[in-house]
């Protein structure tokens, strides 16, 4: 019934040369005669007794046999054969799973762990919140910082109330004005910030450094981000950005006690007075000492940690790593920040520095310069210079303390902070 390609090709054309077959006929007819000779045709199977015979141990035989079969070294023995079939039977369970199951287990486990990372990084976009966060909580932006700072706390030296100051719309128009200057406000991040309140005080008390702790800022994490960015990975960004509210109220404070005496200097002729003179120097080391923790916070936790966190981030090879990386981040972060229990007693030295920083500008406002005989006078002199010889003893204090920490061996991240404030070894010497 079936004709081979030999038979088909010797016979002639079933019309005449003159009835559409012209003279290329031969050639064509040897052009294929010419590739029957180079190409067999395959042949289909046609029996199939291989079905009713014994079991084959040789499972790869029927795989490598044949024409069209890779070429197999003889003297290798193949894992299939009968022997090694026998041999598995003595193998001991342990290393038939390690094997069998463990080996493959493990590689699916590590292209699971793959594809998970690379979501995270790739559709989640996890790096970039991180860098939001940065920007924002932690203040990396400064046009941010210094409008969001400069809002509240004109508010909070206007001698607003909580409720007039701690309601949804004001609160609502800061965030929206600072985000106008901000330098990444722009972006679809900036839309999951909103302010918070942990509660509402009864009144702001004009010495206290932390008068708007009650405040926080809060960034809109959903599912699965948050399984990286937890809700006690958020209160540490906060904690972190409480302290840093707190270093702007020193400077905001400080820049108005400049403004207040800058108008004495023009309005009241103040310029040549020893007095303004005296508190012109008051208010420029205290100044310098705010922006030594400044200066040592955005280092250790905006570059430092920061670079430290990026580096770890790149070699994450699963869930667990981004997460625990991040944590750890956020740890640094906070013990580099002198924000742990253990540097409890620091930071109430520095708390205590930031009340006498608030008390010296709240005597310098609470009345007018006066002249006498001819030379301005300033009625709370007495206590200003009081508050600022206060100033003095806790800020020695504290780079004594700080020394025997860092001689101790015990947070070496200080040597930062003592290199700053003793530049030109002023505390040292003194």
């Amino acid at each position: 019934m079936e004709a081979s390609v030999e038979s088909l090709l010797c016979q002639g054309p079933p019309w005449g040369e003159g009835e559409g077959w012209g003279p290329e006929w031969p050639r064509e007819q040897a052009y294929l005669h010419s590739l029957a000779a180079q190409y067999q045709v395959e042949q289909y199977q046609d029996s199939y007794n291989l079905m009713t015979a014994a079991p084959d141990s040789h499972l790869l035989h029927q795989v490598t046999a044949g024409p069209y079969a890779f070429p197999v070294d003889p003297s290798l023995r193949r894992a299939t054969d009968t022997t090694a079939v026998q041999l598995s039977e003595m193998v001991s369970l342990p290393v038939l799973m390690k094997h069998s199951v463990t080996a493959p287990l493990l590689t699916h486990v590590f292209l699971v762990n793959k594809a998970i990372v690379d979501y995270y990084f790739m559709e989640l976009n996890v790096e970039r919140h991180c860098e939001a966060l940065r920007h924002f909580l932690l203040m990396e932006d400064g046009e941010f910082a210094q409008s969001l700072s400069d809002l509240l706390f004109e508010k909070l030296g206007s001698g607003q109330t909580p409720g007039e100051l701690l309601n949804p719309l004001v609160l609502n128009s800061i965030l929206n004005k600072s985000l106008q200057y901000s330098l990444h406000g722009d972006s679809q991040l900036a839309a999951n910030l909103t302010f918070a309140l942990r509660f509402l005080p009864e009144s702001f008390h004009p010495h206290a450094p932390d008068a708007l702790a009650c405040l926080e800022l809060r960034y809109k994490v959903d599912w699965p981000l948050n399984i990286v960015i937890t809700d006690s990975c958020m209160n540490k960004y906060n904690r972190i950005f409480s302290f840093l509210l707190q270093l702007k109220h020193m400077v905001w404070t400080l820049r108005d006690v400049w403004f207040h005496l800058k108008r004495a200097a023009l309005v009241k002729g103040a310029g040549s007075s020893v007095q303004f003179r005296q508190l012109q120097l008051y208010r420029h080391e205290m100044q310098h000492f705010v922006k030594v923790i400044q200066g040592y916070i955005a280092n250790q936790i905006l570059h430092v940690t920061w670079s430290e966190f990026r580096t770890k981030l790149g070699s994450a090879a699963n869930l667990d790593d981004i997460h625990r990386t991040h944590a750890d981040y956020l740890n640094r972060a906070i013990f580099r920040g002198l924000l742990t229990e253990k540097a409890a007693p620091v930071m109430n030295i520095i708390h205590s520095i930031f009340s006498l920083i608030l008390k010296f500008r709240a005597q310098l406002i609470s009345q007018p310069w006066s002249s006498q005989q001819g030379a301005a006078e300033h009625p709370s002199f007495g206590v200003m210079q009081q508050s600022y010889r206060t100033f003095k003893y806790y800020s020695h204090f504290l780079f004594k303390v700080v020394t025997k920490l860092v001689n101790r061996g015990y947070q070496p991240h200080l040597e930062d902070f003592l290199l700053r404030i003793n530049f030109n070894s002023y505390y040292q010497d003194s």
